[in-house]
């Protein structure tokens, strides 16, 4: 038997091949169980976790699932409207979509910024910052256009979803905005009505379930109700839309045609102290004159002039100092104390009666009777018509005005407060004063809201503070006799209006410097305003315009302010239907055509009434 070489027998049959030795094998063949075991191990304990979801513990799980696509958000209720007294909308609230975010969610924030930034109209760095911040929530974009929410959804931007919101909208734009107020942008007041009736327009939230899709849209038929939400109420103001526009317009052309700074323009109803149009107008540092937000009416003080003169003259009257026939000799100045008052025009001394005087805006001769009178007398009757006090408005920063008491005043006081100088009053305190002569003596209480209306359309009235008797109505028609004659033939003749009867009064006053004093003549800036009402014989209207530093010759309230007082009253009467003297004849009993005012009307009915009883007792023989 051949026997191969011991190299051969230990390299295996062939030269050159190897052959395992058992002990590696056995190595091998161990790792291989190991592993095996291993990967059974992992597959039972998967296995052991999927029954544990399944069967052992399920619904933590769904409902961790649930929290993916189901969110439950609150349910915002819809901010309630406000309307003019004729129920047009001045503010009400549209549906908005909102952008926002889950940062956790967004796979390259970088990137999503660059997308989003061009659609969203925002600062790429600001987006960033928000999409990488450690937060499920962020927002992107408030109230956004429906164009822009389309186009960011088109993005498909992972992690960034929707919500609808409510926008607060003026569909007037900002007219009446100084009234209305704002919100901010989660609908809730800041200023103006928004601010003063909030709780009532805002209603109480509700919550609802959104069920959303993997891009954050809410799946059709995925919403459900948990508690409604409770609508806020409308609230029904005393401004008529169409005046507010008119009286703007009016403003805003009269402060340009008189070059000045600003202006203020207020509309009442003298019976009822409602508030038919109020607005404030001021030149910007381009020189365009436009519609301010600021409520100038309740919170700017004035110097008023002489549109003051009739509360004076009606103290005067009151204490039986004089009467309106009442003569005496005017000088054309006056010196009182360290201090001249002059009469504009000059003139020598005269004879006047307190009637005249009023018709000529006469400083000095107001001045001589207000000396009669006296201080004290003169204090009461401004308190009681309502200066130096807040209104029954209740409007946030509603000034009180100046009206030093008696004890504080100077030995010039009397003669500068009686013709509006050294007293500062608000726009609206002085037509609230010029309302109580109107309204026969009696003090109406202003009100900008006429009351409340829920969603079912039920009316709750505001409650309104009683009228109260400043002067007795004798006095008061005393006055308004007198304003009349202002407008006939005096300072005020720009003030009339075809047709109808005016009673008012001009006012021009030195503006005080902020460094004190009116300074010298050729550096004095004005306030003029005119203040009255229509129809004389019984007012439904009363109108205060004020404007501030007028330039050049239209410096006085005759020339600047009486002129938007016609313009305005002319288109009031008709929007208020209130008829004129023509539209209120008829006929007495001799055929001739007569004005039929209420009290001729009265009158005639009364007459009337007589001769029918009278022609039937001579039929009955009674």
């Amino acid at each position: 038997m051949s026997r191969q070489p011991d190299g051969l027998a230990a390299r295996g049959r062939g030269a050159g091949i190897d052959v395992p030795r058992y002990d590696t094998y056995q190595r091998f063949r161990r790792r291989a169980v190991l592993v095996g075991v291993l990967l059974a191990g992992i597959a039972g304990l998967f296995g052991w976790r999927l029954a544990t979801l399944q069967l052992l513990d399920p619904d933590r799980f769904v409902a961790h699932g649930e929290m993916q696509r189901i969110k439950t958000v609150a349910l915002q209720a819809a901010r309630g409207a406000i309307v003019d007294r004729n129920g047009v909308d001045l503010v009400l609230s549209v549906p908005r979509t909102s952008v926002w975010a889950n940062p956790l969610q967004v796979e390259d924030p970088a990137r999503a910024a660059r997308t989003l930034s061009g659609i969203l109209n925002a600062d790429v760095s600001l987006l960033e910052e928000r999409l990488s911040r450690d937060s499920q929530f962020v927002w992107l974009g408030r109230q956004v256009s429906d164009e822009v929410a389309a186009a960011t959804l088109r993005l498909g931007v992972t992690g960034v979803y929707f919500d609808e919101e409510r926008a607060r909208v003026r569909p007037g734009g900002d007219s009446a905005l100084a009234v209305l107020g704002r919100t901010d942008i989660d609908a809730k007041g800041i200023s103006g009505m928004e601010l003063v009736y909030d709780s009532l327009l805002s209603g109480t939230d509700g919550e609802k379930i959104v069920e959303r899709g993997l891009r954050g849209v809410s799946i059709p038929g995925g919403e459900y109700s948990v508690e409604p939400a409770t609508h806020g109420r409308t609230l029904v103001l005393t401004l008529d839309r169409a005046l507010q526009f008119e009286a703007e317009r009016l403003l805003i052309e009269g402060v340009e045609r008189a070059d000045a700074e600003g202006g203020v323009l207020v509309a009442m109803d003298p019976a009822t102290g409602q508030i038919l149009a109020s607005t404030t107008v001021r030149r910007d540092e381009d020189g365009l004159v436009g519609i301010s937000s600021e409520h100038r009416a309740v919170t700017w003080t004035y110097e008023p002039g002489s549109i003051i003169k009739p509360l004076t003259f009606s103290a005067i009257l009151n204490g039986a100092v004089a009467a309106p026939e009442t003569v005496r000799e005017v000088p054309g100045r006056l010196e009182v104390h360290d201090a001249t008052f002059k009469d504009t025009p000059a003139h020598d001394p005269e004879e006047l009666t307190v009637a005249d005087i009023v018709r000529r805006s006469s400083n000095v001769g107001t001045i001589l009777w207000a000396q009669d009178l006296g201080p004290e007398a003169l204090h009461e009757e401004f308190r009681e018509f309502g200066l130096g006090s807040v209104t029954d408005l209740d409007f946030p920063g509603e000034a009180r005005g100046i009206l030093e008491p008696v004890g504080r005043w100077s030995g010039t006081s009397l003669p500068t407060i009686a013709i509006g100088q050294g007293v500062a009053v608000t726009p609206l305190q002085m037509l609230t004063a010029y309302a109580t002569l109107a309204n026969g003596g009696i003090r109406p209480a202003p009100t900008l809201v006429l009351g409340t209306r829920d969603d079912g359309g039920v009316f709750s009235p505001r409650r309104v503070r009683p009228s109260m008797t400043v002067v007795p109505a004798a006095v008061a028609s005393e006055v308004v006799a007198m304003m009349e004659r202002v407008v006939e033939s005096g300072t005020g003749t720009r003030a009339q209006v075809t047709g109808y009867r005016v009673a008012g009064k001009t006012g021009t006053a030195w503006k005080p410097h902020s460094s004190g004093g009116y300074g010298s003549k050729g550096d004095r800036t004005y306030v003029a305003s005119f203040a009255g009402f229509l129809p004389a014989e019984a007012p439904r209207l009363a109108v205060l315009v004020v404007v501030d530093e007028p330039a050049g010759h239209s410096y006085s309230g005759g020339r600047a302010a009486a002129p938007v007082f016609a313009e305005f009253a002319r288109f009031a009467v008709r929007q208020l239907r209130i008829p004129s003297v023509d539209e209120r004849v008829g006929l007495d009993h001799a055929g001739r055509v007569m004005a039929m005012t209420p009290a001729r009307n009265r009158i005639l009915v009364e007459a009337a009434e007589a001769a029918r009883l009278e022609a039937a007792g001579a039929t009955t023989g009674g």
